[in-house]
Parts: structure tokens; C-alpha cells; sequence
């Protein structure tokens, strides 16, 4: 059974959806053939058995009205269907309705053992190759005597009417199932056509033919929504390869620039370094600070890896959000930046990765500006509001929304900041994801050549 269940869930949905729908077919014809059948016989039987009871109470009234039986007692009003005999004491024939059929001796020579469910025990069945008989003998005492009164119903029109109708039946439901399964088979591939269709699209999409997608035109409605999700998720596909590439190619070109100026100086330091002070001191210095660079943006590369991967954890604990704003402007020691600070306001967090985030929007502040770095915070009860504003060059509308992507930077001709400060473009993704995993609202307002302001909301 294994096996067979094992080797139906192999085959084609086509398939399985045709075999499927044959065999409830079958299944629902057959208990209607059977059910029907039943009830038929049922009904024959039961009509054979009133006709034996309606001619048994008119025999029993004709006793008690004559109490003797002479040539008037068999004018009884008989049912045509029922055969009437009568027989004495010595079983020689008084009265035969029928004699054209057999003698009652030979008849009682074909009883039948094993009647079937559906017929009543009161009576005995006849059965012959070509005929079926009820038979019912009711002795009883007239005038002193006693005769036997006996009723023969026979139901072998009906036997053969059945017969027939179940061959009947029987072909009609080959022809039907027939029938059905062609128009099954037909009906199916047209209606998994669709679906052939959105495998053979799905299939032909690949890294270079992204941005195909899946037609989803009077398909059906399933088959239209199957097609819409699947095209929703390859949007999203194709969004997230792209940015994906573009990660990696920006990775690449930030890293090879500290790279690059590292083996620069390595090889002039190679020449000219064992004799020129000066020299020694430029290259070691540049090296170094291209070194921490290089530190800080693999830093932040394997911190977004890990958030990516989902195994970037918190370490959280009541903090003061005040306390760690404080610590976040002081360590910048900068003379630039005003901060406000109001009362205390405590929540549940992480201190270093607010401290970092933080850090990253004052960083972006400063870059982008060479005026002064507004950083308040004012206490709500429930909710603390902390807003980092600067007078800047300001973000163009069309950029609001690509801030937070990684590598996303400024009109760098348009910064006009000392020794050309620009990041590379991480942070706020990086202070992003600290803020969405502590349930911090971010907005932003921002008018280019007036400045920008971040409003950070925290929740208690």
C-alpha cells in the first residue's frame, strides 16, 4: 500500500488530479449502483410479499365467512399476480389458479437456503435458473378438515428487469468513466498549462535574465496570484543581488584604496626610507592611518555581516540614555558640537551599540558640515526624543530614501569639510539596524544647502 501511495505521489500533477478524480467517480457511481440496485430489489421483494399478504387476509376472510369450502369459496377476487392453490388432508389439488405451473412437490425442490437480506423471513424462496417464486403455505381447519392454502408470487419478470438494468448500468458507467477521464485528462493539462508556463519562465530566469518575469494574463486566479508572488519575490530578488553587487563592488574599491596607498609609501619607504627621515615619518604615519581605515571598514563589513546572518547579538541591560549620548559627544572632542542634555531617561539596551549608533549620526553630521553640530535630548516621561541637527549641504529629496544603504555617500564635490573627511558610507546602516533592533523611530528632515535633522524617538 506503501508503495502504491509512494509511487501516486510520483506521477504528474496532472496525472494525480486525473487518477484522483476517476476514482471518486468510480467510487460514487458504484455506491450509487449499488444503493440504487438495493433499494430496487428491496422494493420487488416487498411488492411480492403485499401481494402474498393482501390474497393471505382475503383467503382467511372467505374461512371465516363460509366455513366450508365448496365452489363459491374460490370465487375469491384474487391479485392476477399470485398464483392460488389449494390441497387436502391427502395433498391431492382442490383448486389450481395456474396449472400450466409445476406441481407444488417439485416446486419445493428448489428452495432456496440462503435468501438475501432485504427478503422477509415469512415466506420461502423458489429459485430456478430462469425464475424466482415466493411461496407461502398456510394450513387451515374448515368444516373439520385440513386444507392447505398456497400462495406462489412470482418475481422473475423483475429478477431479469434487474439483470439487465445492472449490465446497463454496468456499460453506462464504463462508457461515463471513459468519458470522464478523457474529459479529466483534457480539462487538466488546459488548466496546468499555466503552470507549465510559469515553470518554463521560472526556469529560463537566471543571474543574467533577472529582470524576466512571469505573465500573469488570464491565467486563472490562482494562477495569476501564484504568478504575482512569485514576481514580487523576484523583484525582491533581483533588488537584493543588485544591492549585493553593488556591496561588493564598493567593498572592493574601499578596500583597495588603503590598500593601494599602503603599498605606495611601502615602496617608497623600500627606496628612499633608511635615508630620509622625513620620508620614514610620512610613509609610517600615512600607513598607520590607512591601516585603522582599512581596520574600520572590515570592522563594519563583518558587523553587517553578521546582522545579515542574524547571529549579531544585543547585550542589553537598563541603560541611561542620556549617559550614553553624553559619552558618544565627548569622545568626538570637538568643539563643533553643542549638546543639550535634559533629564534622565532610562530604557532597556544595549549601551555600546546605542553609544555607536550615536556616534554614527554625529559622524555624518560633522562630515556633511562645517558649521556647528546641534545634539538635544528631551525627556517625555515614556519616551525620550533625541534630535541631531547640522547646517550642512543638506540631502536632495530624491536621496532620502537611499541614506541607509550601505556605501551610500554625499555629493562629494559639493562637501566642503577639512582634509576631504568622507566616510565610507556604512555607519548609518549600521545605526540604522542598532535603531530598528531597539525599537527606535527614525525620521529625517533635511533641505539641501540649510542642513539636515535626525529625530530619534525611544520607548521605556
Amino acid at each position: 500500500m506503501l508503495a502504491v501511495i509512494k509511487n501516486f505521489r510520483n506521477k504528474k500533477l496532472s496525472t494525480q488530479i486525473n487518477l484522483t478524480y476517476g476514482v471518486i467517480l468510480l467510487s460514487a457511481v458504484v455506491l450509487t449502483n449499488v444503493g440504487a440496485t438495493a433499494g430496487i430489489y428491496y422494493l420487488f421483494h416487498h411488492q411480492a410479499e403485499r401481494a402474498i399478504d393482501i390474497s393471505v387476509e382475503k383467503v382467511i376472510q372467505r374461512v371465516n365467512e363460509l366455513q366450508t369450502i365448496d365452489e363459491n369459496f374460490f370465487e375469491i377476487n384474487m391479485l392476477p399476480s399470485v398464483i392460488f392453490r389449494v390441497t387436502d388432508e391427502t395433498g391431492e389439488t382442490i383448486f389450481d389458479s395456474n396449472p400450466y405451473f409445476a406441481p407444488t412437490e417439485k416446486m419445493l425442490q428448489l428452495v432456496r437456503n440462503n435468501p438475501p437480506f432485504w427478503s422477509s423471513d415469512k415466506y420461502t424462496l423458489l429459485e430456478t435458473p430462469h425464475s424466482f417464486f415466493y411461496y407461502k403455505d398456510l394450513p387451515l381447519e374448515v368444516g373439520g378438515k385440513i386444507f392447505h392454502f398456497q400462495f406462489l408470487r412470482t418475481i422473475t419478470f423483475e429478477k431479469q428487469y434487474i439483470r439487465y438494468l445492472l449490465w446497463t448500468l454496468f456499460l453506462a458507467d464504463l462508457i461515463g468513466l471513459g468519458l470522464a477521464l478523457m474529459t479529466g485528462n483534457v480539462l487538466g493539462k488546459k488548466l496546468l498549462k499555466p503552470l507549465k508556463e510559469v515553470t518554463k519562465t521560472a526556469r529560463e530566469i537566471s543571474i543574467g535574465t533577472m529582470n524576466k518575469r512571469l505573465t500573469v494574463e488570464n491565467s486563472g486566479e490562482e494562477v495569476n496570484e501564484l504568478s504575482l508572488s512569485l514576481n514580487t519575490m523576484l523583484d525582491r530578488l533581483e533588488k537584493s543581488f543588485a544591492q549585493q553587487q553593488r556591496f561588493i563592488a564598493d567593498a572592493s574599491h574601499e578596500l583597495r584604496t588603503p590598500i593601494t596607498v599602503i603599498r605606495g609609501y611601502a615602496d617608497m619607504l623600500e627606496k628612499y626610507g633608511a635615508d630620509d627621515r622625513e620620508i620614514l615619518e610620512e610613509a609610517t604615519t600615512e600607513i598607520k592611518k590607512s591601516a585603522q581605515n582599512m581596520q574600520y571598514l572590515v570592522e563594519n563589513l563583518l558587523f553587517l555581516a553578521r546582522a545579515d546572518a542574524g547571529t549579531q547579538s544585543l547585550h542589553t541591560s537598563p541603560v541611561e540614555i542620556n549617559e550614553v549620548l553624553k559619552v558618544a559627544v565627548e569622545n568626538f572632542k570637538n568643539p563643533r558640537i553643542e549638546f543639550t542634555d535634559d533629564k534622565i531617561f532610562e530604557m532597556i539596551g544595549d549601551a555600546e551599540f546605542l553609544k555607536k549608533m550615536f556616534a554614527a549620526f554625529i559622524d555624518n553630521a560633522l562630515i556633511y558640515s562645517n558649521d556647528k553640530v546641534f545634539v538635544t535630548l528631551e525627556n517625555f516621561g515614556t519616551r525620550a526624543v533625541v534630535e541631531i541637527s547640522d547646517k550642512g549641504i543638506g540631502i536632495a529629496p530624491e536621496n532620502l530614501d537611499k541614506i541607509f544603504d550601505r556605501f551610500f555617500k554625499g555629493d562629494k564635490a559639493r562637501v566642503k569639510v577639512e582634509d576631504d573627511k568622507i566616510s565610507a558610507g556604512l555607519g548609518l546602516s549600521i545605526a540604522k539596524w542598532i535603531a530598528d533592533n531597539h525599537g527606535v523611530k527614525i525620521e529625517v528632515a533635511s533641505k539641501l544647502g540649510k542642513g539636515t535633522t535626525f529625530k530619534l524617538t525611544f520607548n521605556a
